[in-house]
């Protein structure tokens, strides 16, 4: 098919779509900091389901948001993506850079339009 597909079951939103949007940021990431080219010119539908879900409407706000821009993909122990970029945490010397830590509860208002925000609530 010619078609880009941007939902993988039935045309409709479902839980793997955004299980493989993750995977293949991820693997985008990884081959880009790794110096392993872009591995959407071999996998070209793979690059047309992550590009075509990342533009529809209904991902926009988290796309915009900080939760995607600046979070790392994983958590502090890490040896990729454990700080945003994604870069590599080190302990001890990476505390300033972890500015999500300690942010205690995220609560998401997607009915701000144009600008994104999330409201903090405070760490207990």
């Amino acid at each position: 098919k010619d078609e880009n597909v941007v939902h993988l079951v039935n045309g409709k939103f479902s839980a793997p779509d955004f299980h493989l949007f993750e995977m293949l940021d991820q693997f985008g990431a990884l081959c880009e900091t790794k110096g392993l080219g872009d591995f959407g010119k071999e996998f070209k539908r793979l690059k047309a389901f992550k590009d075509g879900f990342a533009a529809l409407e209904e991902n926009k706000f988290y796309m915009n948001s900080w939760l995607h821009k600046e979070l790392p993909f994983n958590n502090c122990m890490a040896k990729f993506g454990s700080l945003p970029g994604p870069g590599i945490y080190t302990h001890g010397e990476s505390v300033k850079e972890a500015t999500w830590r300690q942010q205690g509860v995220i609560e998401l208002d997607s009915q701000i339009q144009n600008e994104p925000s999330c409201k903090k609530a405070k760490h207990e």
